[in-house]
């Protein structure tokens, strides 16, 4: 079940899962809440075996029971995007109905609980009826009916745990994946972009894969890039992604005088050329789980300049990898930026060092196999 209004990293990481189950002889059907975005993805992969199902996801309780009922699935995953993709009931829901097995993925850090002052009698109402309270007990309900809660991260395990009562034996991490042998340099590709969009071999490249929305925090890596270019600082950046601050960004870039320097390149179905002809990744994003983003970008040789959010620095390590940077923090980002394009020979060690990472920790095979093994045994 999954819970989409676009297709990224989370959307990725499941049809890669799909494939993986039809090579084992899995037949699998993807519920998908709203629009389709799976079915021209799958047609192009040649994955035949799975079926998709679109629905509404403002169900009864009742509705969810029939549904469950109706299609009997052996396994349900839910493929969380971000904490709530789906109302506590669904899950209660699959458990009354009979499935056998229910798991739960989770991809995006959750927000932190606030905590209320509860000295007045205005503050325990507040803490008794809020919706913080009531979204822990709707976990405190559905929760324990799931066999196991998979995070994509140590930080989004520890979040669910702390916050919001996760039961720490069944919630545990599995990494984000990428396939090595798929995203690594390729010189050819860095020739072919480069002059295709008019930059020069020794033009400093930046390179960006988010969606365009608030989140991101696209507008410090703007902010960032018109520091440079005051300070004499020569760097080209191209953003990758679509969302609904097309127009803002499209504005500000011309605002901040950066037009000719920033290429916005929209959604692209293979970002990989994009990531061989960079010089460095970066994603200045205040919320995370662990971006396959940073992780394609890594198996490409591209130290990365990433917020201290999320899992971003379990992938990447201060200054071995690229740099970590305080969320919102203009300064920082400038700085991490301007070192890569300084220090030519330590953004080389920099690029060995991502790669070396990728493959040790985070090879595709690995984390699916692992995936694969918990939910089917």
């Amino acid at each position: 079940m999954t819970n989409s209004d676009g297709f990224g990293g989370t959307e990725k990481h499941l049809v890669e899962l799909i494939k993986r189950m039809e090579a084992s002889g899995v037949r699998s059907s993807i519920l998908q809440v709203g629009s389709d975005v799976y079915t021209r993805i799958l047609n192009e992969r040649g994955i035949s075996s799975a079926t998709i199902l679109t629905m509404n996801l403002q169900k009864s309780p009742l509705d969810w029971y029939r549904l469950f009922r109706i299609i009997r699935p052996d396994v349900l995953v839910f493929v969380n995007s971000w904490l709530g993709s789906f109302p506590w009931h669904a899950v209660v829901s699959a458990c009354v109905a009979g499935v056998p097995k229910r798991f739960a993925i989770h991809h995006l850090i959750a927000p932190p609980l606030v905590h209320v002052k509860r000295k007045s009698v205005r503050g325990i109402l507040k803490w008794a009826l809020g919706g913080q309270r009531r979204r822990r007990l709707a976990f405190g309900i559905s929760t324990p009916l799931c066999n196991t809660t998979i995070c994509v991260s140590h930080a989004v395990r520890d979040r669910l745990i702390k916050d919001y009562c996760f039961p720490a034996s069944r919630t545990l991490t599995i990494h984000n994946g990428i396939s090595t042998s798929e995203f690594m340099p390729s010189k050819s590709n860095r020739v072919y972009l480069r002059n295709r969009l008019g930059l020069g071999s020794d033009d400093f490249l930046l390179i960006c894969v988010a969606r365009l929305a608030e989140v991101k925090g696209l507008d410090i890596l703007l902010l960032s890039l018109a520091r440079l270019l005051q300070q004499g600082v020569a760097c080209k950046c191209i953003i990758i992604g679509e969302g609904p601050l097309k127009g803002t960004i499209s504005k500000q870039v011309n605002e901040l005088g950066l037009s000719g320097h920033v290429f916005l390149e929209g959604f692209q179905d293979d970002v990989k050329p994009y990531l061989q002809a960079g010089d460095a990744f970066v994603l200045t994003s205040y919320a995370e789980g662990l971006p396959l983003s940073i992780l394609e970008a890594m198996g490409c040789g591209l130290p990365c300049v990433v917020t201290d959010v999320g899992g971003n620095s379990e992938a990447i390590t201060h200054n071995v990898h690229g740099f970590v940077v305080a969320p919102g923090s203009v300064d920082e980002a400038t700085e991490a930026i301007s070192y890569l394009i300084g220090h030519p020979r330590e953004r080389e060690q920099m690029s060995r060092a991502v790669q070396r990472r990728v493959h040790e920790e985070f090879v595709l095979e690995d984390r699916m196999a692992e995936i694969q093994n918990l939910i089917l045994t």
